[in-house]
């Protein structure tokens, strides 16, 4: 029976703490061991936290004696403390789902070169309680090879589902924590550094639910004009030129993600002006220019001109009839829009659907 760390950064989340934590030890076919990691909350994290560890032995509580922020929280845990098989980060909002750790567990058993193994995640409310997921005998994965992952990061960036990322303890260990440079997407970047040496493997299958509330940094960092764009560009450009990546297929990737982020950033400056945040739309225009100096003669910068030249009231008039539009047909709009991967009851997470898959028995 293999074994997992499971590391839970909570700050001020004491509500959801006991809930996290139970699906945790829910979990059969793995030996788990548990620690929470309390970032000097000013809520009841330390007593919740602590009655936790007295009731359970598999669980250790520890508060750090001044904030360290998410990134020195998680590398706490995950690089001071986990020593099993495998470990996991898992915020102390979100949880998994019945025999999640035994089926990621059991595909990297399967394949030594996978060092990390993930799945799709249920996207839940801020007052979500239960989760009833069913689950047949057997699921299908996928083993990616370390460059299908880094090239998927880059053309689409955010492919896994945080709760989900079963990391081999080893690896973790051999490439370092979470990189404090880069506080909005230090995740993706250590999955990224992973791959620049390892494989990876996608579950298609629910493996947690991703918790959406007006707390989350997801919320945080997406509801501004350019989001984490900039930070996205400046990690892949670190990891490719720091991890030794071929200088051509650095290039490559750093180039199509570049295309990426020129089309995303025309969008968004578009929907900047439509609120009237004149200083984001600037924002957004300076970030697409020093990407390229003729971003603006790509089809993305003409909308948003066109849309510039026809005036907030043309631009607000024609978002409503699609709002209503949306409505009608029964689908779900998020305010921040179609690059917002989070959205209530629906699922997250890249499955490569056009990779050969395997099957195995859960």
């Amino acid at each position: 029976m293999s074994s997992v760390d499971v590391v839970i950064p909570c700050y001020n989340y004491a509500h959801y703490l006991e809930s996290c934590v139970a699906t945790v030890l829910a979990q059969g076919g793995v030996d788990v061991r548990i620690l929470i990691v309390d970032d000097a909350s000013q809520d009841d994290t330390p007593a919740v936290g602590q009655a936790l560890a007295a009731r359970d032995g598999r669980i250790t509580y520890h508060r750090n004696a001044q904030n360290k922020g998410l990134v020195g929280t998680a590398n706490v845990g995950v690089m001071d403390w986990a020593e099993s098989k495998y470990t996991l980060l898992l915020s102390a909002d979100d949880a998994l789902t019945e025999g999640a750790l035994a089926r990621a567990a059991g595909v990297m058993d399967r394949h030594p070169e996978v060092a990390m193994a993930y799945g799709l995640a249920r996207v839940v409310s801020g007052d979500f309680t239960t989760g009833r997921e069913r689950f047949g005998p057997s699921f299908d994965y996928v083993v990616l090879s370390g460059s299908e992952f880094l090239e998927r990061s880059c053309l689409h960036w955010c492919g896994v589902a945080s709760p989900t990322a079963l990391i081999r303890t080893s690896v973790q260990h051999q490439v370092g924590g979470l990189d404090p440079r880069f506080p909005s997407t230090c995740d993706m970047e250590i999955w990224m550094r992973i791959a620049t040496q390892s494989s990876v493997a996608a579950l298609n299958t629910v493996q947690a639910y991703y918790r959406r509330h007006d707390t989350n940094m997801s919320t945080a960092y997406m509801s501004r004009p350019l989001s984490d764009l900039r930070e996205q560009l400046a990690t892949a450009r670190t990891v490719l030129t720091e991890r030794r990546v071929a200088p051509e297929e650095a290039a490559k990737l750093i180039g199509a993600m570049q295309g990426r982020l020129i089309v995303q950033t025309g969008w968004m400056a578009g929907l900047a002006f439509e609120r009237g945040d004149i200083a984001g739309m600037k924002d957004c225009i300076a970030f697409a220019s020093e990407i390229n100096a003729s971003a603006w003669r790509s089809m993305p910068w003409i909308k948003f001109h066109v849309k510039r030249l026809l005036g907030r009231g043309f631009a607000q008039a024609v978002r409503r009839m699609r709002t209503a539009q949306t409505a009608h047909t029964g689908a779900q709009q998020a305010s921040t829009g179609d690059f917002d991967p989070f959205k209530v009851g629906e699922l997250f997470g890249w499955w490569p659907e056009d990779k050969f898959s395997r099957t195995m028995t859960a």
